[in-house]
C-alpha cells in the first residue's frame, strides 16, 4: 500500500486538525491523510507545503472559501489560519494578530511563540474556513433554504449565465439575416438577375448561420459546464444534509425521502437549461414584431395580437397541469418509496409471506401514476398543439393581409416572405410554454421537499460554536432524561444513570422496552425530548459530533453492507488503515 503525503507530514495533518478544531469542527489528524491526488489527478507529492495544506483542507471542506493572504493585508478576520514559509520547511499555527505586524503562533507541539513581521514576511498566511461564505437568508434564519443555495450557486456562476443571454440575444438578432436575404433576393435578385449580388447575399448568410452555429455551441457548453459545478455543489450540499439529519428526527418512509432528495435535478435542470434560452427569446418577440411594422406596416397587427393570444392559451392550462404534475411526483415519491423499503426489506417480506401486499401496492401506485400522468400528457399536449395552430393561423393570416399590402402597393413579395420568417420566429418560443409550464411544476415541488429535508434538525446546531476537547475519559452520566418517538408517549425515562470510562454494564429487558433507544442516547444519535446526557462531564450536544464518534464506539443491531468490497465495509470511517492493521483488527474480533 502506497504511503499518502500527508501521513508523511504529521506535523502539517496536526495543525489542520487543530485549526478544524478551533472552528468547532472534530477531524482526527490521521484523516486528513486520505488525499493522494487533486480533483484534477495531480499527485499530492508535487505539490508545495502549502498547496498540500489546501488540497487536504479542501478534502474534508469542499466548499470552504479559502484565501492565500500576504502578511502585510492581514487582518484579525483571517485568523485563525495557517503560516507556510516560503521554501515549505516551517508551518505554523497562527492565532491571532499582534502589534507592529507580528503574530501570536504556535507549533505542532502547542509551544506558544511570537512571529515578527519580518519573519511573517518569508511566507504566506493561508485562512481555510470549514464553511462557504455566507448565503444571504430571506428568512433570517441561519438554516438556509433550498431555494437560497440554488440562488447562492447561481449567483457565484452569474457571470456564466450573463454570457449565455447575451449569446442567445446574439442568436436572435442573427436570426433576422435568413428574413432579409429572402428579401433581397425576391425583390432586387430576381428581377435584375443580379447573380453577383445573390453571391454576396448568399456568403453573407452563409458567415451568419456559421456563426449562430457558433454561438449556440458554445451556449451550451458554458452552460453546461457551469451547471455541472452547480451540481457538484448543491448535491453534496444535500447529500450532506441527509447524512447530518438527526437519527430520532429522520422519516420514517427512508424509500419516500431518498426519493424527494433525488428531485433535486429537477429544479437544477430547471434553473439551468433550455429555460433560460425561452425565457432569453421571449423579450425577443416584441422586437420581431417590430421588424415586421419596419416592413410590412399595419400587417403586423397580426403578430402583435396573435402573441398575447399564444401566451394566454398556454397560461389557460397552467393550474391544471401544475395539479396533475404535483399528483404525478407525489405518487412518483411513494413508488420509489415502496421500491426502495420491498427491496431493503425483503427478507421481512418472505418471512411474513406479503409478498401479494407489496405487488398489490405497486399495481395501484402504478395505476394512479398512469392516470395523472396521461391526464397531465394530455392537457400539455393540447396546450402545445393550440400554440403550434395559433402560429399556423397567424402565418395565413399574415399572408393575407401581406397580399392586400401587395396589391397596394405598400410591400414587396419579398418582404412579405421576411415577415412570414420572423413571424414565426416570434411565435416559436410560445409553443414551449406547456412544457414550461411542466419543468416549473416540477421545480416547485422538489423546491418544497428540498426545504423540509433542510428545516429537519440535524446533529449540527450551526447557531452553536461547538467544543473539540483533547481528551476523552469515557465517562457518560444521564440526568432526568426523557425520550419519545414523535408525539408518543416516553419509551425512556431515566432520572439519574452514570457510567464510568472502561465499566462493563449490561442492559437487560423485554422486546421493546427502549433498550436500544437507550443506548443511541448514550453514544449521542438520538437527543433526549427532555434532560441532559453528559460526557466527561460536558453535555454531548454541545460536543462536535465528530468528537464523539471518534470517542464512543456504537454497534446497532442491524448491521448493514454497502457497495463495495468486504474491506471497504470494515473500514468504513477510516482514513487507509494498513493490511496488518486490518488483519490485527479481525484477529482481535474473531474475524
Amino acid at each position: 500500500m502506497s504511503d499518502e503525503p500527508t501521513r508523511e507530514d504529521p506535523t502539517l495533518a496536526l495543525l489542520l486538525s487543530r485549526l478544524a478544531a478551533i472552528q468547532g469542527q472534530a477531524v482526527p489528524a490521521h484523516r486528513f491523510g486520505m488525499l493522494d491526488k487533486t480533483d484534477d489527478g495531480v499527485e499530492l507529492a508535487a505539490l508545495g507545503r502549502l498547496e498540500r495544506a489546501r488540497e487536504s483542507w479542501l478534502a474534508r471542506f469542499p466548499q470552504a472559501e479559502w484565501r492565500e493572504i500576504s502578511p502585510e493585508r492581514a487582518t484579525r478576520g483571517d485568523m485563525p489560519a495557517l503560516w507556510v514559509s516560503a521554501d515549505g520547511t516551517n508551518v505554523l499555527l497562527v492565532r491571532g494578530l499582534l502589534g507592529g505586524g507580528a503574530f501570536a503562533v504556535e507549533d505542532a507541539a502547542s509551544v506558544s511563540m511570537t512571529l515578527t513581521a519580518e519573519a511573517a514576511r518569508e511566507g504566506a498566511i493561508l485562512h481555510l474556513p470549514v464553511t462557504v461564505a455566507a448565503v444571504p437568508s430571506e428568512t433570517g434564519a441561519p438554516q438556509r433554504t433550498a431555494a437560497e443555495w440554488f440562488a447562492f450557486a447561481i449567483r457565484r456562476h452569474r457571470r456564466v449565465f450573463f454570457e449565455a443571454v447575451f449569446a442567445t440575444s446574439v442568436v436572435s438578432i442573427i436570426g433576422l439575416v435568413a428574413a432579409l436575404y429572402s428579401m433581397q433576393v425576391y425583390d432586387r435578385v430576381v428581377p435584375t438577375k443580379g447573380y453577383s449580388t445573390l453571391w454576396v447575399l448568399t456568403i453573407g448568410a452563409l458567415i451568419a448561420i456559421a456563426l449562430e452555429l457558433i454561438l449556440k455551441q458554445v451556449r451550451a457548453l458554458m452552460v453546461d459546464r457551469a451547471c455541472k459545478l452547480i451540481d457538484q455543489e448543491l448535491s453534496a450540499i444535500f447529500f450532506g444534509k441527509a447524512l447530518d439529519i438527526r437519527l430520532d428526527a429522520r422519516p420514517r418512509t427512508v424509500g419516500t425521502f431518498a426519493s424527494q432528495i433525488r428531485h433535486f435535478e429537477s429544479v437544477r435542470n430547471f434553473m439551468t437549461s433550455s429555460t433560460l434560452f425561452i425565457l432569453a427569446d421571449v423579450p425577443f418577440a416584441l422586437l420581431f414584431v417590430a421588424v415586421i411594422a419596419m416592413l410590412a406596416g399595419p400587417v403586423s397587427l397580426v403578430p402583435l395580437l396573435m402573441v398575447p393570444v399564444a401566451i394566454g392559451a398556454g397560461m389557460v392550462f397552467r393550474k391544471p397541469i401544475e395539479r396533475h404534475t404535483a399528483e404525478h411526483m407525489n405518487e412518483s415519491n411513494r413508488k420509489n418509496g415502496l421500491l426502495i423499503e420491498a427491496v431493503d426489506g425483503i427478507e421481512s417480506v418472505k418471512s411474513a409471506a406479503g409478498e401479494w401486499k407489496m405487488l398489490d401496492q405497486w399495481r395501484a401506485l402504478t395505476a394512479t401514476i398512469a392516470q395523472s400522468e396521461l391526464r397531465m400528457r394530455t392537457l400539455s399536449t393540447l396546450s402545445t398543439n393550440l400554440a403550434q395552430t395559433i402560429q399556423q393561423l397567424s402565418y395565413v393570416l399574415l399572408i393575407a393581409a401581406g397580399a392586400y399590402a401587395i396589391t397596394s402597393g405598400s410591400l414587396t413579395m419579398g418582404g412579405l416572405i421576411a415577415c412570414s420568417i420572423v413571424s414565426g420566429r416570434a411565435l416559436g418560443p410560445m409553443a414551449q410554454i406547456p412544457g414550461l409550464i411542466v419543468q416549473w411544476k416540477h421545480a416547485k415541488v422538489a423546491l418544497k421537499s428540498l426545504d423540509a429535508i433542510m428545516a429537519m434538525p440535524g446533529d449540527r446546531d450551526p447557531t452553536v460554536r461547538l467544543l473539540v476537547p483533547q481528551s476523552c475519559a469515557g465517562q457518560i452520566r444521564l440526568d432526568q432524561v426523557r425520550f419519545a418517538y414523535g408525539r408518543d408517549r416516553p419509551v425512556i425515562e431515566i432520572p439519574e444513570m452514570s457510567v464510568q470510562g472502561g465499566e462493563r454494564i449490561a442492559v437487560l429487558g423485554a422486546v421493546g422496552s427502549g433498550k436500544s433507544t437507550l443506548i443511541k442516547l448514550m453514544s449521542g444519535l438520538f437527543k433526549p425530548g427532555q434532560g441532559t446526557v453528559f460526557l466527561d462531564g460536558v453535555d454531548m450536544t454541545q460536543l462536535a459530533p465528530e468528537f464523539v464518534r471518534e470517542h464512543v464506539g456504537y454497534l446497532p443491531q442491524d448491521v448493514r453492507l454497502f457497495n463495495g468490497t468486504l474491506r471497504d465495509n470494515l473500514t468504513l470511517g477510516l482514513p487507509a488503515p494498513s493490511d496488518s492493521q486490518i488483519l490485527k483488527a479481525c484477529q482481535a474480533t474473531g474475524l
